[in-house]
């Protein structure tokens, strides 16, 4: 914020008749109805309030209105004492501030005083005020503080002063720097005010006010502008070297992370206790169904559990389920519904959160899932004061074998030992493992899926910073830097590979019993892949491992070759496995394959994912297609690495987008006496039928004179349509005919050569041609079919049969100029199969017929 201010503590070092009354509405009273109300008669409202005190409190305030050598508890006393109007107002005052705050004053005390003088409230404030009335602002900010429920620790490594991290307050530069980032994190939405802090022992805390409103609401008298404000709230530990951050959204979260972690010059790194082990799995999964394990229902004393969220069921459209009584145990209900298949624990992610309720308190815990794969249940503990908080633990503990607020270990159930496969996996250093974690780590390190490695550090003795090697001093702290050695850890991706293609092999069933392998280059890096072919229909599933985020290149290349891929992220979060999760790519994570052992389950999974692939083919073939075209066109028009293999793909793109009935052979059979591939046209015009079969070459060349159609290619193309003319099947497609031509796909090819070849099928007896299609030209009529798709989804015969025309014309090229004729002639409004209805007419009509001011509604 641009307006200068400064901090409720240094704003209000003194109170005096200029300021009390925004004194005490800044620390919350609602002096103007106080005004109207208990100070209107100032007399009669402090007789009132002091005859309610007990004797115990009444001896301890009569000190501070009569004088310390005066105390009394009699009221009759300090009623007839002359006792002065000033010092009534602040009493009521003080005892109106101690509302609703017992617990926090009693504590705040007890963090900040080496002896304790009183035992009542408004004694405890009073003392307070009379040291400096400011140190109520630090009472009502860890009255805030403690009203939200505790959230992660962060560590940071450089020790810290007082009179540093006060400065976050006290200089207008810090505070500046604070609020400003967190305005720019809001996108501007938000602005942000440093409003006070408090000190207790070693732990400063801050309070934070944003504004999200800024409006006039009707008020009883007159309407007034309202500037709502909402509270952002953190704390530093000088002792422990803690952060710990209160009441926030991700963004400020973060914008606070980042900006104190340049403050403080030091990485903030989560504090993470130990996963808890020492439970029976199968124990805490039929505590958390219902399920009745010892013959009785386990009943621990005031403690029911009134409501429970599962992440996901069984039933349709329900990823989440609840159930919820007001003041009765719902786990009757949850076993119901595990006994008629609804629920079930599979990993403990599938816990949303449950709330418990005791005699005296209700409250909320949540699931919250680690990236390490453990879950924390962790307490809503905001009000709470510590003896509850424990109790609480200690009959959660008691009912379900776990702690509160420690991540619990995952690792016993099937999904959080798959996470925690991935963890590990990810992790560059490594940290202090568990019992169970540690026995895991060690597997992966022995089946040199991860690999140590040693770092050199080049650091500061004194400051701790890191420098690149090369360095010799810190210029901050002017001392010769030190070296030190780490282990980092690392994927071996040439050991994954292997070991996820081994239990691939090993896990493979009928019908997808065959598995090949096949690597592409791209940007002179080899990617690596495992096929596997469905034995019955021919379909393929490729399985691509890697350990890093593929360039969009790369996933661009994938779409455009159009063949169903599941990407396999090994040691990455869930966001980056789901990011390409699109048309002809599944993603998966590396733990999910390396935990199976079952090949029942295996081919339940390729099952269900070739059914994901065919729900999702029209939409990749569209766009395969399209990308495909943009790719050529590119080409053609800027240059740049293009290779034969990726020029083969995108012809097949377009040809698969635009024919339904193809096949794709080329590097799939390399070396065997097959064409890049072959498709099918066939129409039905009115009593006329038609049908060809064409199978293609992708020609791709840079020479100058064009692609080289020598002696040899002429016999190779002579061979297929020899070979493929054998085919029963083809003859019985095409009635006995032959293929009706073999197309020469390329950039760059001299039409004499292609003459060539067709004298040489002449010699050799055979009745098929061979065809020249310029790139030119299949993208221009696939130009035509984008533009025109609407059009030509009602004349889908007029459409294949004007195909068949263009390319069995007696040419030996398919010239543009012949393609633009006949799409003209195709896209003419006399050729409809399917005249479609005219929705704006209809729109109109239906409007027209209805006139809303005659509509009557009959009951």
């Amino acid at each position: 914020m641009s307006k200068k201010y400064t901090v409720k503590n240094i704003e209000y070092l003194k109170v005096n008749e200029a300021n009390k009354e925004t004194y005490w509405k800044e620390l919350g009273l609602n002096i103007d109805f106080l005004n109207e109300t208990k100070l209107k008669n100032i007399n009669e409202s402090f007789e009132i309030e002091i005859k309610k005190l007990k004797k115990s409190v009444l001896m301890e305030v009569s000190g501070f209105l009569l004088g310390d050598d005066k105390n009394t508890d009699i009221v009759k006393d300090i009623l007839n004492s002359d006792v002065s109007s000033n010092q009534k107002v602040l009493f009521l005052l003080i005892k109106e501030f101690t509302l609703r705050k017992k617990k926090t004053i009693q504590e705040f005390i007890q963090f900040t005083k080496n002896t304790i003088e009183y035992s009542s409230e408004v004694a405890l404030v009073w003392s307070i005020y009379n040291e400096a009335p400011n140190l109520l602002f630090e009472v009502s900010t860890y009255h805030n503080w403690r009203n939200r429920s505790t959230d992660k620790l962060y560590t940071f490594t450089k020790k810290q002063s007082e009179q540093k991290i006060l400065k976050i307050a006290k200089e207008a530069g810090f505070r500046d720097s604070l609020c400003n980032e967190l305005h720019k994190a809001s996108g501007q939405a938000n602005f942000y005010k440093l409003y006070s802090y408090s000190k207790l022992g070693t732990t400063i805390i801050f309070h934070l006010y944003k504004k999200v409103n800024d409006k006039t609401v009707p008020d009883f008298e007159q309407p007034i502008r309202n500037r709502e404000v909402k509270s952002v709230m953190f704390s530093i530990d000088l002792e422990k070297q803690y952060l710990e951050i209160r009441d926030y959204t991700s963004k400020e979260k973060k914008a606070l992370l980042e900006l104190l972690s340049s403050m403080l010059k030091s990485a903030l790194v989560e504090v993470v206790s130990d996963p808890y082990i020492e439970f029976e799995s199968e124990s805490l999964k039929n505590s958390l169904l219902g399920i009745d394990i010892s013959g009785k229902d386990i009943q621990i004393e005031d403690l029911i559990i009134t409501a429970i969220t599962f992440n996901r069921s069984s039933l349709p459209k329900s990823p989440l389920l609840h159930f919820e009584l007001e003041n009765d145990d719902v786990m009757e209900a949850v076993y119901q519904a595990y006994q008629d298949g609804i629920v079930d624990l599979k990993d403990l992610k599938d816990i949303k959160s449950l709330k418990l309720k005791t005699k005296t308190t209700s409250r909320l815990i949540r699931a919250i899932p680690l990236e390490s794969g453990d879950v924390i249940f962790s307490l809503d503990d905001s009000t709470l004061d510590k003896p509850t908080k424990l109790l609480l633990g200690e009959k959660f503990k008691e009912k379900f074998g776990i702690p509160l607020n420690q991540p619990i270990s995952n690792i016993y159930f099937d999904g959080g030992l798959e996470e925690k496969v991935d963890y590990l996996m990810g992790l560059s250093n490594e940290e202090l493992f568990d019992h169970t974690t540690k026995d895991k780590f060690e597997q992966l390190v022995k089946e040199k899926l991860i690999t140590k490695n040693k770092v050199k550090i080049t650091y500061c003795p004194i400051c701790k910073e890191t420098f690149s090697e090369g360095t010799k001093e810190c210029e901050e702290c002017e001392r010769e830097l030190k070296h030190r050695f780490h282990e980092s850890l690392e994927i071996n991706q040439k050991k994954a590979i292997n070991y996820f293609d081994d239990k691939i092999k090993e896990l493979q069933s009928y019908p997808w019993s065959e598995t090949r392998e096949s690597n592409i280059t791209i940007d002179k890096e080899i990617y690596h892949f495992l096929v596997l072919t469905n034995d019955d229909s021919g379909d393929e599933i490729r399985f691509l491992l890697t350990t890093k985020q593929l360039s969009k290149k790369m996933v661009n290349k994938i779409h455009r070759m159009v063949i169903p891929t599941v990407i396999v992220y090994v040691g990455s979060s869930a966001m980056n496995i789901d990011k390409y999760n699109d048309n002809c790519i599944i993603t998966k994570n590396f733990g999910y394959f390396y935990i199976m052992n079952d090949s029942k389950q295996f081919l339940a999974y390729i099952i269900k994912t070739h059914k994901d692939f065919i729900q999702r083919r029209k939409m990749a073939y569209a766009k395969s297609g399209l990308e495909s075209f943009k790719t050529i066109k590119n080409w053609i028009n800027t240059g740049g690495e293009y290779t034969d293999k990726e020029f083969e793909h995108d012809v097949f793109a377009m040809i698969n987008d635009i024919t339904y009935n193809n096949v794709q052979w080329g590097a799939k059979y390399s070396g065997k006496i097959v064409p890049e591939g072959a498709f099918t046209l066939s129409f039905k015009v009115n009593a006329e039928l038609g049908k060809s079969v064409y199978t293609y070459d992708c020609k791709l060349t840079e020479k100058e004179k064009g692609y080289g159609l020598n002696i040899s290619e002429h016999r190779k193309a002579a061979q297929y349509l020899r070979i493929m003319s054998q085919s029963d099947f083809l003859k019985d497609y095409l009635n006995g005919r032959d293929i009706s031509a073999h197309l020469i796909i390329s950039n760059k090819v001299d039409v004499k050569k292609i003459n060539a070849m067709n004298n040489h099928l002449l010699i050799e007896k055979i009745n098929s041609k061979v065809k020249l299609i310029k790139i030119e030209t299949l993208l221009r009529i696939y130009e035509h079919y984008l533009d025109n798709y609407c059009d030509i989804s009602t004349k889908p015969n007029y459409f294949k049969k004007t195909l068949i025309q263009l390319i069995n014309k007696d040419s030996d090229e398919l010239k543009i100029s012949e393609v633009e004729k006949e799409f003209a002639r195709l896209l003419k409004s006399g050729l409809m199969e399917q005249p479609p209805l005219d929705m704006s007419e209809l729109t109109k009509d239906a409007l027209d017929a209805t006139d809303l001011d005659e509509l009557q509604i009959k009951s």
